[in-house]
């Protein structure tokens, strides 16, 4: 058994004021290239393909031409992510069954199982989409139900893992040990109850999971993020954007090679000085291609110099002030950075500070299930 495992599309996703839409049909197009090549018998999509509940119009549009033409490859089995509105995704999933395309936007009436057949029988793919303890809680009855790792548990035990040795779990979830990157996914609970024990995966060949921008394994290849298909922070410059395709033998043993997904493109941070940045950019081949952070780091900023570098760099797109550090070596503490802090560490710094020791898990839990409903509102509005 051979398929793609794909994540993270993020459609419509606009970063510092700069529409992506171009470099996501980019990459896309290389992977409806790369399937026709390598011709898998699935194409398994791992949450998030919109960046928001309620997507841009031409988002959708580019969804729905790309999973056509990835359909008259092979079938495609898609879950939502955290950034989906599970409801909006389930749209159609009965029709679309039809065509060969498995959309799991929710998992109301339980976790669907999706047979694909090979030369030695059925792999059975199972799409678990993105859901909130308290949403799982609602579905399957179960009040013991308190965190993710809880959560993702009861699901699996729900799973009909049985009447074949090869299982793949599709999955959108922070599996404990994944290495994030904060700037570009949003935290989806608070502290340590988000993450999952990737021991809850023994049950299946293979795990393929989303949320996580950076294409790596957890711990081993049978259980992996494939990353997302474009760079959509500065954290991301250094990541190697791709696809990954899965090889399940008889014996449900793995094997997993990743294939690069062309980028429109490049990513990458400039640091120096006003007049050496204006100086490396006369030489800078790219300056026009790739998108662009400036750290200048002269001591006083020159007046202007962030619309001169702009001229210099079309795709600008983030201008910082780095100062030097003061003579005699130590740290210029004039102007302090900021730290970025997800919500889910805003509201643990809150309760450390205005209630420190005073608040159990449950109050914990509580809060962070009422944030990420906050999160989803907002998203949809």
């Amino acid at each position: 058994m051979r398929f793609l495992h794909t994540a993270d599309w993020h459609l419509g996703r606009v970063f510092a004021g700069f529409d992506l839409l171009d470099a996501q049909m980019h990459a896309l197009e290389g992977l409806v290239r790369i399937a026709a090549d390598e011709k898998p018998h699935a194409i398994v999509i791992a949450g998030d393909i919109y960046d928001r509940g309620v997507p841009p119009e031409d988002a959708v549009r580019l969804f729905d031409d790309i999973l056509k033409r990835l359909a008259e490859v092979a079938p495609v089995l898609a879950i939502a992510g955290n950034h989906d509105s599970g409801g909006r995704i389930d749209f159609g999933r009965g029709l679309l069954r039809q065509a060969g395309v498995y959309l799991a936007g929710t998992s109301r009436d339980g976790i669907e199982r999706v047979d694909i057949h090979d030369d030695h029988g059925a792999v059975a793919f199972h799409l678990m989409p993105y859901a909130t303890p308290e949403q799982v809680r609602y579905e399957l009855g179960r009040d013991d139900v308190r965190s993710h790792d809880d959560a993702t548990r009861a699901r699996i035990a729900s799973a009909a893992v049985a009447g074949t040795s090869r299982h793949v779990l599709v999955g959108h979830l922070f599996a404990q040990g994944g290495r994030e990157t904060k700037e570009s996914e949003r935290d989806i609970a608070v502290g340590g109850i988000a993450t999952v024990d990737p021991a809850a995966f023994a049950p299946f060949s293979y795990t393929a999971l989303g949320h996580l921008h950076r294409p790596h394994r957890v711990g081993t290849d049978r259980v992996r993020y494939s990353g997302s298909i474009a760079r959509y922070s500065f954290a991301e410059e250094d990541h190697e954007k791709g696809v990954s395709l899965v090889e399940v033998d008889a014996g449900g043993s793995v094997a997993v090679r990743d294939i690069p997904l062309p980028q429109k493109h490049g990513m990458r941070t400039l640091r120096g000085s006003f007049k050496e940045l204006r100086q490396q950019a006369l030489a800078d081949d790219r300056r026009s291609l790739d998108l662009v952070r400036v750290v200048v780091t002269d001591r006083i900023v020159v007046p202007g110099s962030h619309d001169i570098l702009r001229q210099c760099y079309p795709q600008l797109l983030e201008f910082h002030h780095e100062r030097p550090p003061a003579e005699g070596g130590a740290a210029d503490q004039s102007m302090p950075t900021a730290v970025r802090r997800s919500e889910g560490e805003f509201l643990d710094a809150f309760f450390a500070a205005r209630y420190p020791g005073e608040l159990g898990d449950d109050v914990r839990v509580l809060a962070r299930e009422c944030m990420e409903q906050a999160i989803r509102q907002e998203d949809m509005a």
